[in-house]
């Protein structure tokens, strides 16, 4: 009898102080972008081919997103006829440079190879659309892959989203299983570039921390953004009413809008060029 009371009332004292310590206001709380109160979803766009860039170059040429121009104005001085005249014009400020400086880059990625590059193979994903509900200002979270080699097997056509689980232990290890095609995107952190649509009607290179701290966050350092791993997206995708879903056939880029039922996913509408 001594025995269980005892029990109790180290009981007594144990959990009040995990209750205390679960609510800490320093505690990390992981949300998804749809999760969020500050900011509204306008459109989600699953790559399921991805959007393949090397060495910032994109591999497609017919179709260009709309993040393109934004990203090429810092990154990749060739998709310009006059980089040095045009560049600016896609940069918000106060990431716009000077002549010298844009003239400097020109001719220093000219001279670059392929092995100049430490993560030249880039593979975008996942692009999310939202509106910051107190300025009503547009955004776009493009999630993305960067890898030191090709990953020739990048395809997600045989992911089935409603039922895709990253393999339990698998993550982080170090053995590899070569027959699994996805194993590459299961312990591969993502890399988010923000884009602020700007009065000209083209989405612009934003300031990263900014945009993740003070709108995304709404200034809430104890959140996770939980969109930083390809799994996670997926679930994002799965509580979405409907989403865009992107796919290459016969070499040409296809763009059609899924559906959410209690059936399964349907797609809806006509299948297009652009998303």
């Amino acid at each position: 009898m001594k025995k269980i009371n005892k029990l109790l009332f180290k009981l007594l004292i144990v959990l009040p102080m995990f209750a205390i310590g679960q609510s800490s206001p320093n505690s990390k709380t992981r949300k998804s972008y749809d999760k969020l109160d500050n900011i509204k979803i306008d459109k989600v766009v699953y790559y399921e081919s991805p959007y393949t860039m090397i060495a910032h170059k994109p591999v497609e040429t017919a179709y260009l997103p709309s993040w393109y121009w934004g990203y090429c104005a810092k990154n990749y001085p060739l998709a310009f006829k006059n980089y040095v005249a045009e560049a600016n014009s896609f940069m918000l400020l106060p990431k716009s440079f000077s002549e010298t400086k844009l003239k400097e880059y020109e001719t220093k990625f000219k001279s670059l190879k392929l092995e100049d590059f430490p993560m030249p193979y880039v593979y975008c994903y996942g692009e999310i659309y939202f509106t910051d509900k107190k300025t009503q200002k547009q955004y776009l979270a493009l999630l993305a892959y960067k890898f030191e080699k090709q990953s020739p097997n990048m395809e997600f056509n045989k992911i089935d989203i409603q039922k895709f689980k990253v393999p339990k232990d698998w993550r982080y290890k170090n053995s590899k299983v070569e027959s699994d095609t996805f194993v590459q995107v299961y312990d591969a952190p993502t890399v988010i570039n923000y884009f602020v649509l700007d009065k000209d009607g083209f989405y612009k290179e934003g300031d990263n921390v900014e945009i993740d701290e003070n709108i995304v966050k709404n200034g809430n350092s104890n959140i996770i953004i939980g969109e930083n791993r390809f799994d996670h997206f997926l679930d994002m995708l799965k509580r979405s009413p409907n989403y865009i879903r992107s796919y290459i056939i016969n070499g040409e880029r296809i763009f059609e809008t899924n559906k959410q039922t209690p059936k399964g996913v349907i797609s809806i509408g006509s299948k297009r060029k652009q998303p």
